[in-house]
């Protein structure tokens, strides 16, 4: 994807749910030339604080957020379409909603944008007796996309469904050989070039919106302009 950009291009990075690093400890050196922005982000204050130690020779465009991807990000100071890529390994399955979870991923990206989300196609014993004794693997249990299933992964034929359906123009899929290869897939999907208008729902005029001491007001906005 970066060999494609032209060579003047610059990109603006989030990572959704980045942890302990393990994955931005792989891209940022790859992505050091051509970034503008990484954004590290997690739902836990106490990874950021890890990170900012951990990646301090990149400082010049980290940044470190908290993000929850089950929310949406403009709710949370992250203006719509502002990121080139958006990179998620093991963690939008792990989300009550996942219909609702790619659309705020669609959110974040630029047209033409990638989404790019490390993920299992499917569970075993071993991974159900490991993470099914934790509650989060169970978040999904009333999400009525992923209804009647023992664990929270998903198929191929289902990732392409869904992200087709929450706004994305093309999704690829690529899978290694081997028993546990097989199962860990690389999906790839791009925005469209161009956005479909959102419905004005405020119709012309004026108006006046008053949040209090809250915040609430300035967050609307955000949402409306």
């Amino acid at each position: 994807i970066i060999d494609a950009l032209p060579r003047e291009h610059r990109v603006a990075v989030v990572e959704i749910g980045a942890g302990t690093g393990g994955t931005a400890s792989s891209l940022l050196p790859l992505l050091r030339s051509v970034c503008t922005q990484y954004s590290f982000t997690d739902v836990s204050e106490l990874f950021l604080h890890q990170a900012r130690r951990r990646f301090s020779q990149y400082a010049s465009f980290m940044r470190y957020e908290l993000l929850n991807i089950d929310a949406d990000p403009r709710l949370q100071g992250f203006a719509s379409h502002s990121f080139d890529l958006a990179i998620a390994t093991n963690v939008l399955h792990a989300t009550p909603f996942i219909r609702n979870t790619l659309r705020n991923c669609h959110r974040l990206l630029r047209q033409a944008g990638f989404l790019i989300v490390n993920e299992l196609l499917r569970t075993s014993s071993l991974i159900q007796t490991t993470f099914g004794m934790t509650d989060g693997w169970w978040l999904f249990v009333t999400d009525p996309e992923r209804q009647g299933q023992m664990s929270p992964l998903m198929t191929w034929e289902e990732w392409r469904k869904l992200l087709s359906q929450s706004g994305f123009s093309g999704a690829h899929c690529m899978r290694g050989r081997g028993l546990l290869m097989e199962s860990q897939a690389i999906i790839v999907a791009q925005t469209p070039l161009r956005y479909q208008p959102y419905p004005d729902a405020l119709g012309d005029g004026s108006h006046f919106i008053s949040g209090g001491l809250g915040g609430l007001g300035l967050l609307t906005a955000r949402v409306l302009v």
